[in-house]
C-alpha cells in the first residue's frame, strides 16, 4: 500500500507558505492585509463586526486640559469692602458678574473681566440672579480665577 502525498499547488486546499488563499501567508495576502482574510484594521473596515478597528485612538482624547473648577476650591478674599457689579448671565447654578469698577488683579482679564458666582455664594435667601440686575459681593481668588462670594442680589 502506498501513501499519496498532498497536492503541491496553490489552490484553496493548500496551507503551504506562499499560498494565495484565505489562510496564512507570509506574503501579506491575509493577516497583514491585502488579500481576503483578517486585514487587521488596514484599509476599509468591511464587516469586521461592532467597533473592531473603528475610531482607533478616538473618543475622549487629550484635547484641552482643564484646570480645577467649582465652588469648593480653596479661596483667598482680595477685597475688604463689598463691590458692586451687573449680572451678565445666570446659568441655573452659577453665573457671571461684570464689576462696575474693573478689578486690578493678574487674573482679572481671564474671563473678559467677568467674575464667577455660584448659587452657593448667594446670601439673603435668594437662589438665582437676574441678568441685567445689580448685585453687591466680595471678590475672592482661587486656582480657577476670580469669583464672587457673599453675593446680595437686587
Amino acid at each position: 500500500m502506498s501513501v499519496i502525498p498532498p497536492p503541491k499547488g496553490k489552490g484553496k486546499d493548500s496551507w503551504s507558505l506562499g499560498g494565495g488563499g484565505k489562510g496564512y501567508s507570509d506574503k501579506g495576502s491575509s493577516f497583514g492585509g491585502g488579500g481576503k482574510g483578517w486585514g487587521m484594521c488596514k484599509g476599509k473596515d468591511k464587516g469586521k463586526g461592532k467597533g473592531m478597528c473603528k475610531g482607533k485612538d478616538k473618543g475622549k482624547g487629550k484635547g484641552k486640559r482643564r484646570g480645577p473648577s467649582g465652588p469648593t476650591l480653596p479661596r483667598e478674599r482680595i477685597t475688604q469692602e463689598p463691590v458692586t457689579g451687573e449680572v451678565q448671565e445666570w446659568k441655573g447654578k452659577y453665573g457671571w458678574i461684570k464689576p462696575t469698577v474693573p478689578v486690578e488683579h493678574p487674573t482679572a482679564a481671564r474671563r473678559n473681566g467677568n467674575i464667577y458666582v455660584s448659587m452657593s455664594d448667594l446670601v439673603g435667601g435668594i437662589t438665582a440672579l437676574t441678568p441685567g440686575s445689580l448685585c453687591q459681593f466680595h471678590i475672592f481668588t482661587d486656582p480657577s480665577g476670580l469669583g464672587a462670594e457673599e453675593c446680595l442680589g437686587s
